[in-house]
């Protein structure tokens, strides 16, 4: 039994040893309280406590939280360009060794603050149960942003490799796409004319999944220097996800544009007044 666990913690304690050291990466305890008491939140305490309360207007401050998140995210982009003249695109598909390349180390505290934002953006959820925006918090929205420090724990205790920056990357620029919308959306109803475009952000968020999916597989088949236990993480999360937006898009774009076209809305091909009513339905919700 001892042999057993001792090669189960090998599993997720190879991963460079000075971002192993930090908060929420040192011990599994912390991501795991975080995650527990978010999901607990969100689902059970802050439905009980607002229940009987008026909503806590909070426009203003989630329009600051979205557009700072962009700005981190554009950041985030930005500062890791400047790696890749250095690194070049070798150290995608090897591991990373700080004794060969004096920047590693800073590759990996750029990712580390990308994982620390992870925790941030558990808020977002927050906000809306305070706000009393329930209709918003589905168990798509939950599960998404409470197995993602999951992953990011396991991803940084584990992995030496930088295949994931790929996936830092494109998640990035979907989160400053997504961050930008909810941010407007947030600022009031006035702004609803300029939010559209959510099923194309669904669009996006889905397409990112199947991209995420295939370079899984490519990086998989030229044999890359990987970690087993992130791989098949990384590789079984893409794929749900993929799944679970693809339901998601089907449940409320297709309804609605069922619906629409059964209220006479949606007529040879255009929409009367310009916006779906599936769109404004979508944007009634972060009102």
């Amino acid at each position: 039994m001892e042999t057993i666990l001792e090669n189960f913690d090998d599993l997720w304690s190879g991963g460079d040893p000075v971002t192993r050291q930090r908060f929420f990466l040192r011990t599994i305890t912390p991501m795991i309280v975080s995650v527990t008491c978010y999901v607990l939140f969100v689902e059970l305490i802050g439905p009980a406590i607002m229940k009987n309360r008026k909503p806590i207007q909070m426009r203003k401050l989630m329009t600051i939280y979205n557009f700072s998140l962009v700005i981190f995210y554009l950041y985030f982009l930005f500062r890791g360009a400047f790696f890749i003249p250095v690194l070049g695109f070798n150290f995608i598909c090897g591991s990373l060794n700080e004794n060969e390349t004096p920047i590693i180390p800073e590759v990996f505290d750029l990712g580390y603050q990308l994982y620390f934002v992870r925790y941030i953006e558990l808020l977002d959820t927050v906000f809306l149960v305070l706000s009393k925006k329930n209709n918003m918090i589905t168990p798509l929205h939950v599960f998404h942003h409470a197995i993602v420090p999951v992953f990011g724990f396991f991803g940084f205790r584990s992995e030496t490799s930088g295949y994931l920056a790929v996936f830092m990357a494109l998640n990035s620029i979907v989160h400053i796409v997504m961050y930008t919308y909810y941010g407007i959306a947030a600022m009031g109803p006035e702004y609803q004319k300029y939010v559209w475009w959510k099923k194309y952000l669904t669009t996006f968020q889905i397409t990112q999944f199947f991209l995420m999916t295939f370079y899984l597989l490519i990086m998989s088949s030229i044999g890359c220097i990987t970690s087993k236990l992130t791989f098949a993480f990384s590789f079984f999360l893409t794929v749900l996800f993929f799944f679970l937006f693809i339901d998601y898009y089907r449940k409320i774009y297709n309804r609605g544009e069922k619906k629409s076209e059964k209220n006479g809305i949606y007529k040879n091909g255009t929409y009367k007044n310009g916006i779906p009513e599936a769109y404004k339905n979508e944007t009634k919700k972060l009102e």
